[in-house]
């Protein structure tokens, strides 16, 4: 009683006080406010950063795959293509190949920079098997297809065959033995002539068998290519609905 007859008695004092309290509850509450104010803002950042994280992760996913399987593609495009010059004689699938392969080594330019180290390693081996490949093919598929003009063009026991033996066996580098053979079988082109002149000292078994060995390190090389891939783009995991994004303020909340 004896405060409230003192507050009476000196009213200045008692408005003093009531103008304190009320200064603290606004700064007490102001900084209340701002702490939720703070969080909101963390929390609002921190599901930015997830977001823009989990672009960027997909984002990579897609480049990597898109990437891989356009190589993937180019380098069996190539091989083939120069399986199927085995076959035939054509100059213009011959070119095809050489725009195939020049693809095939842009996209190989850019698959290295944005896959993993064994996936870059495993890509590597798959262009070079390729590449490895079309060079068989245009040094030596031109030499079955020469040969097997020569066959058409003489029959068994032709009388011809010592003297055709004799012109190939001439010394390397003797200019005149493609224009001898070509004088000797009418209706052999020169082209198939060098050939045959190039190459004679390797068989047929030799070649095709540096073919099917080309072969199948290509196919080795595609198959490792695969399974780094898969292993790289997280392939074999099972894939869950991603759940939705709560909002900031209701997760604060």
């Amino acid at each position: 009683m004896d405060m409230w007859r003192y507050f009476e008695k000196n009213p200045e004092i008692a408005a003093a006080l009531v103008a304190a309290i009320a200064v603290i509850a606004g700064v007490v509450g102001a900084k209340i406010q701002a702490n939720g104010g703070r969080a909101q803002a963390a929390a609002a950042r921190e599901a930015a950063e997830i977001a823009a994280e989990a672009q960027r992760v997909a984002a990579l996913w897609t480049v990597r795959q898109k990437q891989v399987a356009e190589l993937m593609r180019s380098a069996n495009s190539l091989y083939q293509k120069c399986s199927r010059l085995w076959n035939v004689e054509n100059e213009e699938l011959a070119d095809q190949i050489g725009e195939t392969s020049e693809e095939m080594s842009l996209l190989w330019a850019e698959v290295r920079l944005i896959v993993t180290k064994d996936v870059a390693e495993a890509a590597g081996e798959l262009t070079h098997a390729a590449t490895n490949f079309e060079v068989t093919t245009h040094h030596y598929a031109p030499v079955l297809h020469a040969r097997q003009a020569l066959a058409r063009l003489t029959i068994d026991g032709d009388d011809r065959a010592a003297e055709i033996a004799r012109i190939l066996g001439w010394g390397e580098g003797d200019p005149s033995r493609s224009e001898a053979l070509s004088n000797l079988v009418p209706g052999l082109s020169d082209e198939h002539a060098y050939y045959l002149v190039a190459n004679h000292d390797k068989s047929d078994d030799y070649i095709r068998n540096l073919r099917s060995s080309d072969m199948r390190k290509f196919y080795t090389a595609l198959n490792t290519l695969v399974h780094e891939a898969r292993t790289m783009l997280r392939s074999e995991d099972d894939v869950t609905p991603v759940p939705p994004q709560c909002r900031w303020w209701r997760r604060a909340a």
